[in-house]
């Protein structure tokens, strides 16, 4: 007989083998000081073990919980064609209306074309002639804009390394995010909202753009009243002209003011500059334009009255005629020679449309600047584009020598380098980033794809570490409760068989842990629920095999006669209610999201685990202790 449990024995062995050898992981990490866990994260085994370990939830280890919204009116705006004002003045009145509590854009929409007497067929006429048909067409592209928002969200979060993030929609243009054992909040946040739309613009030459700020000068004296001239006067003060030092006019690179604007009739010296009123009523935009080593810059106090320049439209219509627009640089910088460390934005005046745009992108890839390099040491994205990008790309430089070419990054020049050569490869790389973190994101960014629409965070909160370490406590208090009042039922209830009974549990809790921590699964509160479950589950099946095994002792069978039959008529019980039991945590799993999957993995798991120890451990030990010669009696 003892032969022939042998082999049951084995598997029970290796099982246990198995199960301590995935939990030990687990161990070693919830033991690791802090110090320990920062040096293997320096030496990188941390991700090793941490990928091996039992995740938990955002409500265990805390996180981040965002709601996101797709700007729609934005998405409508873009596919539009030929904009104009009169159109303008519609989807801004929708804007308006639409942010009324329950109120649908496209309802609105539809309202403010047909009030307007606006014919959609001029905007939107790919998607139709009808009014019907084309809302009908922008629907289905906001729907699919949320559909792919959501690809692209998850693809984002899945290589910034957070463990089973919940992405889910909510409603419908609303999408729920939930990022557990987030530290860097800020990080995350850019990461999400970021539409990462990179563009190749050509940058207008120093002619051409003198030209241009003279003219916006013309306009601009016309047109501006004098409560808006003192009211960015009070934006712009009287030393908007001044160089503390002079620039450094052996600098190759180093331009005067003149060189960039012409002759103004405006010097940087006191004696000309008696008050910074006169000088904007002169020149309104040039008075607020720094020069700068190569290129013209706005001082950061400045840029609020520059924006309202650039804002008004008088001065949009003459960019638009001219095919041309100004775009400032990402950040901020200090002006050469400035004492003060005053710092400037870079200004551009760009091409309006971009010679090519990110979509071309293959591969992007964040490292540091290879020595010999101007950007030695620091944080860079290199970029490889496809086929079509690279002929467009060898077309653009080859075509270009010699001028210049603006990176355009959400709407932000990064940087606008001179056009040395032809490039038939089709790579090129980004620099100007402030670490290797964001140039990680924005190279995350650019390999899962731009977002199709603009979203905003309309709810955040932050989930702290300590709140979640109040949650695993009182979770683990109740399984230990539960545990402990379930095993002493047990032992007095079925004595020697109630401590067979409870050592199968304790299997059936390290059992179900294990695979977690092999399916690298997320244990969440409603997990540790499921959990609690399971051994109610577990100990139902070794309460119906017992009840069945004393009905058959009274019956006057042998021990060992009593529990073959208990175990055999038992079975279809037990096969039956775990069954069922089994189907509805494959259905949670299956519809449900987040807390109720992790619910619904530890249910599934749960119950398989505990039909094996309850109808195959339990018995092979009752099978072990009859097999004894000359035993009457069992306690059970």
């Amino acid at each position: 007989m003892q032969s022939s449990l042998t082999p049951r024995y084995l598997i029970i062995g290796v099982i246990l083998a198995w199960a301590i050898y995935a939990l030990m992981p687990t161990w070693q990490y919830q033991n690791m000081s802090a110090e320990r866990k920062e040096e293997l994260r320096e030496s990188g085994e941390l991700s090793t073990i941490e990928s091996k370990i039992i995740r938990q939830g955002l409500d265990l280890k805390g996180g981040m919980y965002i709601v996101l919204e797709a700007d729609i009116p934005t998405l409508m705006k873009n596919l539009a064609d030929n904009r104009d004002d009169r159109f303008d003045a519609v989807l801004n009145t929708t804007i308006e209306k639409s942010k009324t509590p329950d109120t649908d854009f496209f309802t609105i929409f539809r309202q403010e074309i047909q009030s307007s007497g606006l014919k959609p067929a001029r905007y939107y006429h790919e998607y139709g002639s009808a009014l019907d048909e084309i809302l009908t067409g922008l629907e289905e592209e906001a729907d699919d804009a949320i559909n792919r928002v959501l690809e692209i969200l998850q693809n984002r979060v899945d290589q910034f390394g957070v463990s089973e993030p919940t992405i889910q929609k909510q409603g419908q243009h609303r999408i729920l995010v939930e990022l557990a054992g987030i530290q860097d909040s800020e990080r995350a946040r850019a990461l999400l909202q970021s539409t990462a739309l990179l563009e190749f613009y050509l940058v207008k030459n120093a002619a051409v753009t003198n030209e241009m700020l003279i003219q916006l000068d013309d306009v601009l004296k016309e047109s501006t009243s004098e409560e808006e001239l003192a009211e960015l006067t009070g934006s712009a003060p009287k030393d908007i002209m001044k160089l503390e030092t002079p620039l450094d006019t052996d600098d190759d690179e180093s331009i005067t003011v003149d060189e960039i604007f012409g002759e103004t009739g405006i010097t940087t010296g006191d004696a000309s500059i008696s008050d910074g009123t006169e000088i904007f009523a002169d020149a309104p935009f040039r008075s607020l334009i720094e020069p700068l080593p190569g290129d013209m810059g706005v001082i950061e106090k400045n840029v609020y009255a520059m924006k309202k320049l650039l804002a008004k439209n008088e001065v949009q219509s003459k960019l638009k005629s001219s095919m041309g627009q100004f775009l400032f640089s990402h950040e901020a910088k200090p002006i050469p020679g400035s004492p003060s460390q005053k710092k400037a934005y870079r200004l551009y005046y760009i091409e309006r449309t971009p010679e090519l745009t990110g979509g071309v992108v293959d591969e992007a890839r964040a490292d540091l600047g290879t020595l010999g390099s101007g950007s030695a040491g620091q944080p860079v994205v290199s970029l490889n584009m496809n086929s079509d990008g690279s002929r467009t790309w060898a077309r653009v430089t080859g075509a270009n020598v010699g001028e210049r070419i603006a990176i355009v990054l959400d709407g932000k020049v990064h940087m606008a380098p001179s056009i040395r050569e032809k490039i038939p490869s089709g790579s090129t790389q980004i620099e100007g980033f402030a670490n290797i973190n964001e140039a990680k994101d924005i190279a995350i960014i650019l390999r899962a794809g731009a977002l199709p629409a603009p979203v905003n965070i309309i709810e955040e909160r932050i989930v702290g570490p300590s709140l979640g370490a109040d949650s695993i406590a009182k979770g683990t208090q109740s399984v230990l409760i539960g545990l402990a009042l379930v095993m002493i039922f047990m032992l007095v209830y079925y004595k020697i068989s109630g401590f067979i009974a409870n050592f199968a549990l304790i299997w059936n809790i390290l059992l179900v842990l294990a695979v977690l921590a092999s399916l690298e699964a997320t244990l969440t509160l409603p997990g540790i629920a499921g959990l609690i479950l399971t051994v109610g589950m577990s100990i139902d099946a070794n309460v119906i095999i017992f009840e069945r095994v004393r009905e058959e002792l009274r019956r006057g069978k042998t021990p060992k006669a009593a529990i073959e039959s208990g175990y055999n008529r038992a079975l279809t019980t037990i096969i039956d209610a775990n069954v069922t039991t089994v189907i509805a945590a494959l259905v949670l799993y299956q519809f449900g999201t987040g807390p109720i999957k992790g619910f619904a993995t530890v249910l599934f798991w749960g119950i398989l685990i505990s039909m094996f120890t309850a109808v195959y451990v339990t018995r092979t030990i009752l099978n072990t202790i009859t097999s004894r010669r000359g035993l009457t009696s069992v306690s059970i």
